[in-house]
Formats: C-alpha cells, sequence, structure tokens
C-alpha cells in the first residue's frame, strides 16, 4: 500500500517537474502583474512606415493605468520618425475605441551604422485603459528618399492596476 501511495507521489512530482522545465518560447505574453504592478513588453519590425506594437490584454475585471512608456525605436536614415501613439482598442492591434495618447520623445535621432535610432521615454503619462481591453503603440515614420522604408521597435510598458 505504502509503495503505491509513493508512486503516486512520483508520478506527480515527475510531471510538475517536466511542466516547469518546459521551453519558456511557447510562451508569448511578455505581461507581469504583480500585485497591482503592471509591465509589459512588445516587439515588432517591417518593411513600412507604420508600425504597430500589440500588447496583452488587460485583465477583465481590472483598469489599467498607464504611467511610463518606454521604446527604442530604428529607421533607415532616410526616413523620419513623424508619430509614436498609445492606442487603445477592443481587439488586439486595433485603435477602434478612437482614444489615442501621444508619446514624445527625442526629436533627434542618433545616427548609428546607417540607421537612425530614436529613443521616446515618458514617465508622465496618465491614459486609463478600461478592463478586458487591449493596448496598443502605433508608430508613425515618412521617407525623405528613395530607400525602401524599414521600422524596429521595441517598447516597454509600466502602470498599475486598480479596480476602477
Amino acid at each position: 500500500m505504502r509503495f503505491a501511495e509513493f508512486a503516486k507521489s512520483a508520478a506527480t512530482a515527475l510531471l510538475f517537474a517536466v511542466a516547469l522545465a518546459a521551453p519558456a518560447h511557447a510562451q508569448i505574453n511578455k505581461q507581469v502583474i504583480s500585485g497591482t504592478w503592471y509591465e509589459d513588453r512588445a516587439t515588432a519590425n517591417g518593411n513600412t512606415n507604420s508600425l504597430i506594437l500589440t500588447l496583452t490584454q488587460v485583465p477583465a475585471n481590472k483598469f489599467l493605468n498607464i504611467t511610463h512608456v518606454a521604446c527604442t525605436i530604428a529607421t533607415q536614415t532616410s526616413q523620419v520618425l513623424d508619430r509614436v501613439d498609445l492606442n487603445t482598442g477592443s481587439t488586439s492591434g486595433n485603435s477602434d475605441l478612437g482614444r489615442s495618447y501621444p508619446l514624445r520623445g527625442n526629436v533627434s535621432p542618433q545616427v548609428v551604422a546607417s540607421a537612425n535610432s530614436w529613443s521616446v521615454v515618458t514617465d508622465k503619462v496618465y491614459f486609463k485603459i478600461g478592463p478586458g481591453r487591449y493596448p496598443s503603440i502605433s508608430i508613425s515614420t515618412y521617407s525623405s528618399g528613395g530607400a525602401t522604408p524599414y521600422v524596429t521597435a521595441s517598447c516597454v510598458v509600466v502602470g498599475d492596476l486598480s479596480d476602477s
């Protein structure tokens, strides 16, 4: 009888060990929630003049109060950063709720090896997103030359969760 209980316990421990050792790359959610602390990250790139970085859905039972946003954006040297906006939508990557919040950063890029590097860091953001909504960041550039446009961006959003 003791052997059967031991075998069950050992099998359960083995299953937990296998589950914990599963590769992390299978998880695409980069959201961190600890108490009221909220943090999310998004990265995207493409041969385009506009890019949308999609963030994870806000918990269905909480409001998200975004307070800080930091982005690193790289473009071709022939591109100029036009707009960076924080948006909210009813579906992932959508801005259908008509609410956007302009983000500002440096107006002069740092030129690094035939690319423009832009920084957008805002520490006084006051943007509330409702429960179950999807935040996103849209980046717009325009090209002044004939080169194929290219944008790559990585952003982090920090804030807190509340009941109202």
